[in-house]
């Protein structure tokens, strides 16, 4: 019996320092990458005239992603009816979560408060507007280019009376570039993706200025004497 187990280990043994099987027991690095939206830096932030900070609040919510962006595996759309999940590009943090988060800071750099408060909220806090968002597409497509198709609703902190209702979309072209010889598809991929993140957040730093500038206007409009 103890002859074998030795016979079986030498046969173990001598399989794993073949030079064919040595290459495949050996670990590979995981192709995985992860991927993350940005805000707008207070020097693109380019917008009328900011809201007062110390009495200016704004509750933003709830924002509504459709359920076929709750993966955090990149979704690309492929045609009108398909979309395929990558198998490498992933989101650092949920899509929907992330997209609430930017568009707070866009919308506080934006207007000039740090009073931009994320649904859900306390019943006792007190807005001057409330921001309601519901996105259709925040994706790219298998061109390299990127959608973000929103409606979005603009009410009364104190009475939840609509102010202003808006569809909103935008497109950028992401960029991607064909792979150069001798390039891995992983890293094109890698390199198609930096482009596409990067176009989505312009993508949502366009929206936020919408909403900025709408806001900006209501406000005026709402504090000029009759």
């Amino acid at each position: 019996m103890k002859r074998l187990i030795s016979l079986l280990f030498l046969a173990i043994s001598a399989l794993a320092l073949a030079p064919g099987c040595s290459s495949l027991l050996a670990p590979r690095p995981d192709p995985t990458k992860f991927y993350v939206l940005t805000p707008i830096a207070n020097a693109d932030a380019a917008q009328p005239t900011p809201l007062p900070a110390h009495q200016f609040a704004i509750g933003l919510g709830p924002v509504k992603f459709p359920d076929y962006l709750s993966h955090l595996e990149v979704v690309t759309r492929v045609s009108p009816n398909r979309v395929d999940l990558s198998t490498t590009d992933r989101w650092a943090e949920p899509l929907d979560e992330s997209f609430r988060r930017v568009l707070a800071l866009n919308l506080a750099t934006l207007l000039g408060t740090d009073q931009v408060v994320p649904f859900p909220w306390y019943s006792s806090a007190k807005f001057n507007y409330r921001i309601e968002v519901t996105v259709e597409r925040f994706e790219r497509d298998g061109s390299g280019g990127t959608q973000l198709a929103a409606n979005w609703v603009i009410r009364d902190g104190h009475s939840d009376r609509p102010l202003l209702s808006r569809q909103s979309n935008f497109s950028e072209s992401a960029g991607a570039q064909p792979a150069a010889a001798g390039s891995s598809s992983a890293n094109a991929s890698g390199t198609s993706m930096d482009a596409a993140a990067a176009a989505l957040s312009t993508d949502l730093s366009d929206l936020s200025k919408q909403i900025a500038a709408a806001i900006t206007t209501l406000n005026s409009t709402r504090a000029a004497p009759p």
